[in-house]
């Protein structure tokens, strides 16, 4: 038996071509990844980082119609060739939307999912979804519903359900993406320890190279489908340059365009109390703290899309919406059409925007065959065409590469000199700082939120332990 049949993950000169696409996704990849190796594949948005995990899995061809050619092989097994249940019994893959991954309604059961289709004894399967849920800090979500979890909570629960399969490789496409920084920190100390401990072999696509320093991965860059540099563990942050707050004295004496004064909401348990803030024209407010926190549902009661128990909110212009998940709000079968659904008259014709986002060509393309990252700035520039006064974004950052992250900060600034009020959700938190003029930090473990000037309310965070959510988090620690 050769070294090369002992490697987890070998590809020679493997391609993948999807029917919609006028290039391969994937061309001419030859990679051999080495056993408890942990890997990190990065690159721009929609460069085939993604469709290397679904293939690698077993998905592509069997479950997403594709032409492949070359050699890919898991553990031995070509992956061309064995049924994508057989490689899952020694690949996991943690996707990048958790939502297209949550089977069952309740935590417990989807934990519990995996190892009870290996037909595994009762004790063995309760002893594996135990240990998976303690070692993704989820314990308390034992009872809960799926469907009443945030981004984060799911996530999380996603990474609990594969690690109970027990597999040799595990794949994370983006895992900490919907995480807050604490428990990005604490996941990918998770991986380092269960690296060393069982050997695992991993191989991690992300944007975001900071939470990576624990495992000292070696990185490989695709763009265009195509391997274009190997080198080992690099320089993790990568700042888009000095930021620039906004002058506080353009926003003196502008109006508010939000109002809310004693805000509370609870889903069973309180979950938002006490939540005073105004938002003015031309002013950016940053939301923060941890999963499961309210940000996302303080932004569906700024939206209309769910009622206050208590307080109020006053908003005075149109608000446009751009959701956590992309998929929430898609809705037609071809990118121009999504485009074209708001019927208003074309301010910029419909191919400008989509070279703005970096979608040209895709005019045609269904909206859900795009990447992550795509999707999102398909919604993006779907509620820009609006010109809302009142603009709502969660977590806007996720799945896109430099160049992408400089378009939508440079949106930002836009729409805010233009004067949109704008209520910013991120994990992001160097990201957020360079742009926010006031900061939100939500945590229900606190009586009071926090609110004020970015320095102020990052000082505070210093001062109660909660330096994970400060700017330069991920510097401190590596």
């Amino acid at each position: 038996m050769t070294s090369d049949s002992r490697a987890p993950i070998l590809a020679r000169d493997a391609s993948v071509q999807y029917p919609d696409r006028a290039r391969p996704a994937l061309e001419g990849i030859t990679e051999r990844i080495s056993p408890g190796e942990a890997v990190v594949v990065t690159g721009p948005s929609g460069c085939g980082k993604s469709t290397f995990c679904r293939a690698i899995c077993g998905f592509i061809p069997e479950l997403v119609p594709a032409r492949v050619e070359g050699e890919l092989r898991v553990e031995g097994l070509s992956v061309w060739e064995t049924d994508a249940a057989r490689l899952g019994t020694h690949v996991g893959l943690v996707q990048q939307d958790a939502d297209a991954q949550i089977c069952t309604l309740g935590v417990e059961d989807e934990v519990a999912f995996g190892p009870e289709n290996l037909c595994l004894p009762r004790k063995e399967i309760d002893k594996r979804v135990h240990r998976a849920m303690d070692a993704v800090g989820i314990e308390s979500l034992r009872g809960r519903r799926t469907t009443t979890l945030s981004g984060g909570e799911k996530q999380r629960l996603a990474i609990a359900s594969i690690l109970a399969m027990e597999p040799k490789i595990l794949l994370l496409d983006e895992p900490t993406a919907h995480l807050d920084p604490a428990g990005a920190s604490q996941l990918f100390g998770l991986l380092r320890d269960l690296r060393q401990r069982l050997g695992l072999t991993l191989l991690v696509v992300e944007h975001r190279l900071g939470p990576l320093a624990a495992l000292s991965p070696h990185v490989v860059i695709l763009d265009e489908g195509r391997i274009v540099l190997r080198r080992p563990d690099r320089s993790h942050h990568e700042r888009l340059g000095e930021g620039s707050k906004l002058e506080e004295e353009r926003l003196t004496g502008a109006e508010p365009r939000v109002r809310v004064s004693d805000l509370a909401f609870s889903y069973g348990a309180p979950l938002l109390q006490g939540i005073t803030f105004d938002v003015r024209a031309g002013e950016v407010l940053g939301v923060i703290g941890p999963n499961g926190g309210g940000k996302t549902t303080l932004l569906r009661l700024l939206a209309g899309l769910e009622d206050p128990l208590l307080g109020r909110i006053e908003t005075d212009a149109e608000v446009g919406f751009v959701f956590q998940h992309p998929h929430h709000q898609i809705f037609e079968r071809t990118v121009d059409r999504e485009l074209a659904i708001a019927d208003i008259p074309a301010r910029e014709p419909l191919e400008s925007w989509l070279v703005e986002g970096r979608l040209e060509g895709l005019g045609n393309a269904p909206p859900l065959s795009l990447s992550l990252g795509e999707q999102r700035r398909l919604t993006l520039i779907t509620a820009l065409q609006r010109r809302p006064g009142i603009l709502l974004l969660d977590e806007p950052f996720i799945g896109q590469d430099r160049r992408n992250v400089e378009w939508i900060v440079t949106r930002i600034r836009d729409e805010s000199r233009r004067g949109a009020s704008i209520v910013l959700v991120s994990h992001d938190v160097d990201l957020l700082s360079m742009l926010a003029d006031r900061v939100l930090y939500l945590d229900p473990a606190i009586e009071q939120p926090i609110y004020g000037v970015p320095a102020d309310v990052f000082q505070r965070l210093c001062s109660t332990g909660r330096d994970a959510f400060v700017p330069g988090f991920w510097e401190a620690g590596s």
